[in-house]
């Protein structure tokens, strides 16, 4: 594997996204990335057909996979596999950063994340990941217009959509 001369750093939704192995340098089969997430934040439920494994390192997250009213917690060492097109989500429900690794397969969901998620730079585009996100600031109709054509399927209140 040949060497990188700068980490890729997004912005998603609430959380950044530490690219550690893109997708593109695996010939399409995994991905790895390191995510940070903010007290309460987390993505709105979804699908996808990539397959998650994520390995808690910090913090204490809440996870849904496949039935909505049995959430379940996550621990640092805890591992929470997600089969391709489950029904999911988490939610950092401590109240400082958390801190995952996630590995993709085959890792198109990174391709996403890279349409819908802003590029950090420098310290100026970093949000405070200590503090709870303010939530109506994010561009939800980017996130919601993209997401058929990368296979991404969300599961809101119909109120969520419009």
């Amino acid at each position: 594997m040949k060497t990188k001369s700068k980490t890729e750093e997004l912005l998603v939704l609430t959380n950044i996204i530490k690219i550690l192995v893109s997708n593109h340098e695996t010939n399409g089969e995994y991905a790895v990335f390191e995510e940070n997430v903010p007290p309460l934040g987390g993505p709105p439920p979804h699908m996808h057909p990539d397959e998650e494994v994520f390995y808690v390192i910090k913090g204490e997250f809440e996870f849904i996979l496949n039935d909505p009213k049995s959430p379940f917690r996550a621990l640092p060492g805890s591992v929470v596999h997600v089969p391709s097109n489950a029904l999911h989500t988490f939610k950092n429900v401590g109240g400082t950063t958390g801190k995952m690794v996630v590995l993709l397969t085959p890792g198109k969901l990174l391709d996403y994340f890279r349409v819908i998620g802003d590029p950090i730079q420098d310290e100026a585009d970093r949000p405070d990941m200590n503090k709870i996100p303010d939530i109506s600031k994010l561009d939800m109709g980017k996130v919601f217009d993209n997401a058929v054509e990368h296979n991404i399927q969300f599961v809101l209140p119909e109120i969520m959509k419009n």
